[in-house]
């Protein structure tokens, strides 16, 4: 191995690393937020609307009077929570029919084929939204809407590599030595499937927080804690008076989970 491809290694292996770093960091602020050992006060008025910040406010205050900094630290759980229950239930969901799908063939693979066809055949978007609106806001909601609407790509994968182990010798043969279908998705399909469902787990965490931000731009995520996408909802029209403070509290911490995230993803993709 060359100097070089041992250097880049070295950098990436220390980019993993920092990524891995930066999530844990967001997870012990988002259980400590939750049991209140900091942004505890966050729906108090503690100043005048859009206080810049300063000593007692170290990201200034919302529209409302409200000590942004700790409504930040409150919007990480939402972020969390619904990045992992996005991602978990767009794997089931995604992952089971593909397996069925690939493992089954015939009819039943017809059927779910046309199944995700259609689903997918529905612009994002307005799936995410319709659903939003037809669930009511929350994050119960958010979770729902991403994983029953955004599972069609893995379904697709899945299905692609069920396909091909349900025709490989060791497959066959268990299957002449009489072994049902559970035991063969139990033992040798979800093993080999293993390395792809790990990468897309994080990377439907990543596009989960996404989405989260986005419906709660639009008011459809949670109404008790507050969102990294609702603070940018709230002043995002007010950056034209110089009022920068409360866009870079909500977009940076969200921009930095998403990144740590994706790199570990990436990190994932490379191992696998």
């Amino acid at each position: 191995m060359s100097r070089g491809s041992s250097g880049a290694r070295q950098r990436l292996g220390l980019a993993g690393g920092l990524s891995l770093a930066v999530l844990g960091a967001f997870v012990v602020i988002a259980l400590g937020a939750s049991v209140g050992l900091w942004g505890a006060d966050y729906h108090g008025f503690v100043a005048d609307p859009y206080a810049p910040p300063g000593a007692g406010l170290w990201l200034g205050a919302d529209a409302l009077g409200r000590d942004l900094g700790a409504r930040v630290l409150q919007g990480a759980q939402v972020s969390l929570v619904v990045g992992l229950g996005g991602a978990l239930l767009t794997l089931v969901t995604g992952g089971v029919l593909g397996a069925l799908a690939g493992f089954r063939g015939g009819i039943v693979d017809r059927l779910l084929v046309a199944l995700t066809d259609a689903v997918a055949a529905i612009p994002p978007l307005v799936a995410l939204l319709g659903g939003a609106l037809l669930l009511g806001p929350g994050v119960a909601s958010v979770i729902v809407v991403i994983g029953l609407s955004q599972w069609t790509g893995l379904f697709r994968s899945v299905r692609a590599e069920a396909r091909r182990l349900a025709a490989a010798d060791f497959v066959l043969a268990a299957e002449a030595m009489g072994a049902g279908p559970l035991h063969q998705l139990r033992v040798h399909l979800l093993p080999h499937l293993g390395p792809l469902l790990l990468t897309s787990a994080v990377l439907y965490f990543v596009h989960a927080i996404k989405v989260e931000a986005l419906l709660a731009f639009f008011g459809q995520s949670s109404q008790e804690l507050p969102s990294w996408g609702g603070l940018l909802a709230e002043c995002g029209s007010e950056l034209a008076r110089g009022i920068w403070w409360p866009v870079i509290g909500a977009s940076v911490p969200l921009a930095l989970l998403v990144l740590a995230a994706q790199v570990v993803a990436d990190r994932a993709s490379d191992s696998s």
